[in-house]
């Protein structure tokens, strides 16, 4: 496929004063409640039936185990005064229930006063919060307990298991009220299995409910254990899909470390310090220390991870190819002393000012710090924190690129997914979203890119580890330890996210286990003490930082005379939600992909350059005043518009405006920008201009004239890197040749010397036909 430049975006000659904001719709409301109610009655007499048919395990009490489709949320509290437990959450609003009373007297006690309907003034039937959200209820299937990995092989109902073939799986049984009764529900099962000829090769019981065995066993038992209520899910084991024990052994006769050119663009990494590594002395070119006493070498161990990744981007691709030829050159500077902490006479601020205006001296445009205070309570909602305001008063000022890591998640007692190590495997992902797991200091400075972290594989060896070695993760899921948003203001953080690596939990030992154990789940990179070996292996989003960091270099070095805005702009542009991290997070509410992973994974291959059916086109170094709107022209050729097939128009701004670490409004300004079509820029001039009281109200626009991108300004108004995207299906030639984006300037609480702000745009049309819209474009507007 070609790669085209990009094309220029055109502003119109013409800044006005700025306007207003569109309004919410209420929810539908279900029908009948007597109706609903009895269809709910007669499934639940079904599912009833069919359970108490049920093979049942001799010494496990009975237990009913139903599977519930909701259209929207109901409190687990609510669950649990019906009478039931919450086993399980699926996508899609599905819930598992657990209830030991097998006549469910209380909730049809419940039921049979929500199917009286509406009584006296009250507004609603008696219990709708519970009953008007279920759509459907009935038993948990045997299908249903067929896991990923099979249906992934195309097993999707018993009659594909035969009856005397072997099977080799693993058997998740539901969680029993205490650990005596974890161990004898297993015995049960493991004497039900065996006494039909089947063989237990492993188990694993845990203290928080998980509970696994590994077995041996025919088709025909196979079938019989998917239909035992107490059984969770079965599955094949998992295969690792990235596998080594130990990091790749490479040797330098094996390789030829390359220097990058001479004028390549310069990452600076603020970290530990570095090594005389051998295939990073071809691109180290100097390493710091701040202060000087701390010697610049790396005792700890951190920076040079750190700054392999962002000399190569990716390591394992490296080895792969045979070459380690970095493109980018390198500045380490040491803030971190031979134990890992800070120096104890400097502030964090105070060094990282001086580190940061050091690398900008030596023409450094990319700073990448993989650092954050774990000490720090995650970030609340609150202030800003000094070392963040720095970070960000800094990247305005110099107009640089500042990376930072979005921090990993804390163990022990303030781990997210709870006490117990074990609870990870059970709470992930929704622990992801909790309080605890938000961004620590510096990941809320607003202008730094905040990176998340991905899981690179599941992270399991090569022999796949027993039983009791659970993956938690898999490929493009959210990495188990990273941090979520929101950032100050609820601005989208983290910006990005990149891989990072995995976690496993080890149930030998209850721990979890990262790339610092399994080099299968962690990310490649540098060894720092390189005499016993070139290569190691890490995890977390201080190894998804430096990716980021690479990708940005990339971007100067085809761009060199590119702002920051514009680097970060097209960096959010050509990110996108990996599939599988938007199905894992849905049960989890809307917002939960963007706040766990920001604008997704960016793809700098499409951020480099157009193609034929997809055009970058870009604004760099704007300004605009303070409380005023400027509006730029989108042209779209008739070939977009008439062509059949899904087209998408993304839009991406950056901006770095001044902030104040004391405030709660944090922004001294924002921006924010509109999609307009249909209408002719006087128009759009007559809607958003700023009237007199004595002037009739603004022009309407119409309510489809506002494309709706998304997310919506509303989502994304607090943040400075802002991206959304509109999706048209249907041919539009009746909206014109040319949309308009307009954008916003509004004065927060900036003083009045603060006149103006400066900005970048990116804008991209992408249609799936193999269509040439670059041409058509190009005669339009500039190169």
């Amino acid at each position: 496929m070609a790669k085209l430049p990009h094309l220029n975006l055109e502003r119109l000659d013409i800044t006005l004063d700025r306007r207003r904001n569109p309004a919410p719709v209420k929810p539908p409301v279900r029908g009948s409640a007597a109706a609903h109610a009895g269809s709910i009655k007669a499934r639940i007499d079904t599912a009833t039936e069919e359970q108490s048919g049920l093979p049942q395990i001799e010494g496990i009490d009975p237990e009913l185990i139903l599977k519930v489709n909701l259209e929207a949320p109901v409190q687990e509290d609510t669950w649990r005064t019906a009478g039931f437990k919450v086993l399980a959450q699926e996508p899609d609003g599905i819930l598992v229930l657990f209830s030991d009373d097998t006549e469910l007297a209380e909730f049809r006690t419940r039921l049979a006063e929500y199917q009286k309907g509406v009584q006296g003034d009250a507004k609603n039937p008696a219990h709708n919060g519970l009953f008007a959200a279920i759509e459907t209820i009935g038993s948990l299937t045997a299908d249903d307990r067929i896991g990923l990995r099979m249906r992934a092989d195309g097993i999707i109902g018993l009659d594909a298991f035969e009856d005397n073939a072997s099977y080799i799986i693993d058997i998740e049984l539901w969680d029993a009220p205490t650990q005596l009764d974890r161990h004898i529900r297993v015995q049960k099962i493991v004497d039900h299995v065996e006494r039909a000829g089947s063989e237990i090769l492993s188990r694993y019981i845990g203290e928080a409910g998980l509970i696994v065995l590994r077995a041996n066993t025919r088709g025909a038992v196979l079938r019989d254990i998917l239909r035992l209520p107490v059984v969770a899910r079965v599955d094949f084991p998992p295969i690792p899909d990235l596998g080594e024990r130990d990091p790749p052994v490479v040797t330098l006769r094996d390789q030829e470390p390359q220097a990058p050119p001479a004028d390549a663009p310069i990452i600076g990494v603020i970290d530990s310090g570095s090594t005389e590594h051998p295939f990073l002395v071809p691109s180290l070119i100097e390493s710091l220390a701040i202060p000087e006493s701390l010697g610049a070498a790396d005792i700890w161990g951190h920076g040079m991870k750190v700054a392999g990744i962002a000399a190569f981007g990716d390591v394992r691709e490296c080895i792969d190819r045979n070459t380690f030829a970095s493109p980018v050159r390198i500045v380490s500077v040491k803030i971190v002393n031979d134990e890992g902490q800070f120096d104890a006479d400097a502030t964090i601020p105070e060094q990282t000012e001086k580190a940061i205006r050091a690398l900008h001296d030596r023409g450094c445009r990319i700073v990448n710090m993989s650092l954050g205070d774990k000490h720090r309570v995650p970030f609340d909602g609150g202030r800003v924190s000094p070392w963040a305001a720095t970070l960000d008063r800094l990247a305005r000022e110099l107009d640089i690129v500042i990376v930072v890591s979005a921090g990993n998640s804390a163990s022990g007692a303030r781990a997210p997914w709870g006490e117990r190590a074990e609870h990870i495997a059970q709470n992930y992902p929704d622990y992801l979203l909790s309080p605890k797991n938000r961004i620590i200091d510096p990941a809320t400075s607003a202008i730094a890119l905040t990176v998340g972290s991905l899981a690179h594989a599941n992270g399991l060896p090569a022999d796949g580890g027993g039983a009791e070695l659970r993956a938690i993760a898999g490929l493009n899921l959210p990495s188990p330890v990273t941090r979520c948003g929101p950032g100050a203001n609820d601005s989208v953080k983290p910006d990005l996210v990149d891989f990072g690596g995995t976690a496993l939990y080890d149930g030998m030992t209850q721990t979890i286990v990262t790339g610092d154990k399994y080099a299968s789940a962690g990310m490649l990179t540098l060894r720092p003490d390189y005499t016993q070996g070139l290569i190691t292996a890490s995890t977390g989003t201080s190894m998804a930082a430096p990716r980021i960091a690479f990708k940005a270099a990339l971007l100067l070095a085809a761009m060199p005379a590119a702002s920051a805005n514009m680097i970060r702009a097209l960096l959010a542009l050509s990110a996108d939600y990996p599939e599988e991290a938007v199905q894992k997070l849905s049960h989890l509410g809307k917002h939960a992909a963007r706040t766990c992973i920001g604008y997704g994974l960016p793809d700098v291959a499409r951020a480099l350059s157009s193609e034929e059916r997809r055009v970058i086109l870009i604004a760099d170094r704007q300004e605009i005043a303070t409380d005023q709107f400027a509006l730029y022209r989108v042209p779209l050729p008739a070939e977009f518009q008439s062509t059949k097939g899904v087209r998408h128009l993304r839009v991406s701004m950056a901006f770095d405006p001044p902030v104040r670490h004391t405030r709660l409004e944090y922004l001294g300004l924002r921006l924010n920008y509109h999609l307009i079509r249909g209408t002719e820029p006087d128009a759009i001039y007559e809607h958003f201009r700023h009237r007199t009281k004595d002037e009739p109200p603004f022009e309407d626009l119409g309510g489809s004239t506002k494309c709706p991108l998304q997310p919506s300004r509303d989502l994304r108004g607090t943040s400075t890197l802002q991206k959304s995207i509109f999706t048209m299906k249907a041919n539009v030639p009746h909206w014109g040749n040319d949309y308009y984006l307009a954008v916003f300037a509004e004065r927060r609480w900036a003083a009045e010397e603060i006149t103006h702000q400066g900005f970048a745009l990116a804008v991209e049309l992408e249609h799936e036909a193999e269509i040439n819209i670059h041409q058509a474009l190009r005669t339009r507007v500039r190169v």
